[in-house]
């Protein structure tokens, strides 16, 4: 098995489409905070049905998105 440095490891953490499928991750992560705040602080079932609907949508975005960044990794080694 070949060594990989350090430089190379993080050049490869860095580059522009990991930094994509972070910021997918990290924004689903966001959402589904919010939306978790509206279902516990709403109280008009339209405004939690909605919330409800983002957090699932949040939830399978942040799946996809792990899923993404395991498929390029074991894709690209």
């Amino acid at each position: 098995m070949p060594t990989v440095s350090a430089r190379d490891a993080l050049r490869y953490a860095m580059s522009d489409e990991m930094l994509k499928l972070y910021g997918v991750l990290i924004g689903s992560w966001v959402v589904a905070f919010f939306a978790q705040f509206v279902l516990q602080t709403s109280f008009q079932p339209i405004v939690t049905f909605g919330a409800g609907v983002l957090l699932l949508a949040s939830a399978v975005t942040l799946l996809s998105g792990g899923v993404a960044i395991a498929y390029k990794l074991l894709a690209e080694s």
